[in-house]
């Protein structure tokens, strides 16, 4: 990586000591959004498009958005914890598209580079990225392993002159052929071919050796593409190195936790924009039994809802505050965010889809094209199903530490016998190993329900509605704990059994898969080379 020449105007005029709070920063930035969104944005030519405006990346650079968390003196914004949730639940409202790029960019590339990085690299790479003169993002999904990083099989190969080579390859890379930076992450060998662990290495994507694979056509967040990455024989100089030989994984996952959290924020924005819209539409729609507004089943599923909208903003503002005085949250926090700020935010999205009935299902509303684009929240950097039975299983291994949680958080005694059934459950684990997978998935919910539960019962004081949605929590733990049966998995039919079930479905359906489905040649035509 070329490094000699640093740019002189790296950290921009003004960017001082006596620099104004980092709060001020934000509301400038959600001003800004604000105005953009009303002005100048079109969600709907984003999405059939399947591109982001070309005037964007420079517009966001310019209001502070590329540089959320990189410091001042490398030209960030250098935001608190709380800051950066205001900044991304406010993307969340406008439009996924953006706040997924801006997402990718400043919590899955620059906090490696951040955090990792040498002075001499960070000096030269970030106030170009804060500037948006280059973006970044993280490489470590492979194919036919997700995100299971253990099972990474990217390899990379050190020489005797310091110099390593990178081979293997990467898919559901957000930004991975737009990005100029590229943090990829591989299992490292020296040149005698011994394993040295997973590490971390900033990739110039113009390196020769570098391949940009086809862009995957998602359901939603068009304008945000996912791509395949492959590496031949790509050669890395000693300076692209993240942090150590073998510490990858633990860069890596800083970046994956706290990106788990904005991931939460996100989905809060779209939730609430979303319940904005079905709150306006129900107090202007009359139904055969009168006003939408006061028919009590809509009030309840607006209620609950907004409840569970309340919820997540409750923890993820907890999380943030704890954050930026400096705690070292554990990761049951982190994990907690993501699964039910993802899941109680799409949630609300697909309650205001109900609510606005056909109109919701129109595809050019705001509402349909949330319920596509944040469907993916459940699946992005780990599905709910992955992460509650990892959580689970982690809790089940250390049971103290879910005491541990429960206790920091000064429970009143009747959530105390709450969390103290949650630890009983987690003691009973089956023998066989499918029943233990699914024992660590009610483990691992029952977990996030009490986290959230504690953090709404310490807010109800604030408003009436506060209080609602600590006793709308509550009772969502209560009630998972009456289903939290240990037997519940013994009555599954085994897989060959299921296997076999599905088979027979072709006796219904028959074999109508396409195969004559008109493709695009894209390839260059071998007499034109």
């Amino acid at each position: 990586m070329d490094t000699e020449a640093l740019s002189q105007d790296a950290v921009p005029p003004g960017a001082t000591d006596d620099r104004p709070e980092t709060s001020s920063r934000a509301t400038r930035m959600l001003n800004f959004l604000r105005e953009y969104a009303q002005g100048f944005l079109n969600s709907r030519l984003l999405d059939e498009r399947r591109s982001l405006p070309p005037a964007m990346v420079s517009d966001f650079a310019e209001a502070g958005l590329l540089g959320l968390q990189i410091p001042r003196r490398h030209g960030g914004q250098d935001l608190s914890h709380a800051d950066l949730n205001r900044v991304f639940t406010q993307l969340g409202a406008i439009d996924a598209n953006l706040a997924v790029f801006c997402a990718v960019h400043n919590t899955l590339g620059t906090p490696p580079i951040v955090r990792s990085a040498t002075e001499e690299v960070k000096g030269y790479v970030l106030p170009r990225l804060a500037r948006g003169q280059a973006l970044t993002t993280s490489a470590i999904s492979e194919p036919g392993i997700g995100s299971h990083v253990r099972a990474m099989t990217t390899s990379a190969t050190r020489h005797a002159d310091g110099w390593y080579t990178l081979n293997g390859a990467k898919k559901w890379i957000s930004l991975g052929g737009d990005a100029r930076y590229v943090n990829v992450f591989a299992r490292l060998r020296d040149e005698q071919g011994r394993p040295m662990g997973i590490t971390g290495f900033l990739v110039d994507s113009r390196t020769p050796g570098f391949d940009i694979g086809p862009e995957m056509l998602t359901l939603g967040l068009r304008a945000v593409p996912q791509y395949d990455l492959s590496f031949r024989e790509l050669r890395i100089p000693p300076s692209a190195l993240l942090g150590v030989e073998g510490d990858g994984l633990d860069t890596a996952k800083a970046a994956f936790m706290a990106g788990r959290v904005v991931l939460a924020a996100m989905a809060l924005g779209a939730a609430m924009r979303s319940l904005e819209l079905a709150q306006r539409f129900a107090k202007g729609r009359t139904v055969a039994t009168g006003s939408l507004a006061e028919n009590g089943r809509i009030r309840q599923i607006l209620a609950e809802a907004g409840a569970g909208v309340q919820a997540v903003e409750t923890l993820i503002a907890q999380i943030a505050a704890r954050e930026d005085a400096g705690e070292d949250l554990p990761d049951a926090w982190y994990f907690c965010a993501k699964i039910l700020g993802c899941e109680l935010g799409w949630s609300a999205i697909d309650t205001a889809l109900q609510v606005l009935a056909a109109r919701g299902y129109l595809d050019t509303n705001t509402v349909g094209q949330h319920f596509r684009d944040y469907r993916l929240f459940r699946i992005f950097e780990g599905s709910t199903e992955a992460i509650t039975v990892y959580l689970g299983t982690m809790l089940v291994r250390n049971p103290g530490e879910l005491v541990k949680l429960v206790d920091q958080a000064h429970p009143t005694a009747p959530l105390l016998r709450l969390a103290d059934q949650v630890t009983q459950i987690g003691a009973d684990r089956p023998d066989d190993a499918g029943g233990r997978h699914i024992h660590a998935a009610v483990v691992g919910e029952l977990a996030c329900w009490t986290l959230l539960t504690m953090v709404t019962s310490e807010a109800a004081h604030r408003s009436p509605m506060h209080a609602y949605t600590a006793s709308w929590t509550e009772h969502q733990l209560e009630q998972r704990l009456r289903r939290a049966r240990p037997a519940a998995h013994r009555d599954l039919p085994s897989p060959a059994e299921f296997a076999a079930h599905v088979a027979g479905y072709a006796g219904a359906i028959g074999d109508v898969d396409q195969r004559r489905w008109p493709g695009e040649e894209w390839r260059t035509d071998p007499l034109l080379r």
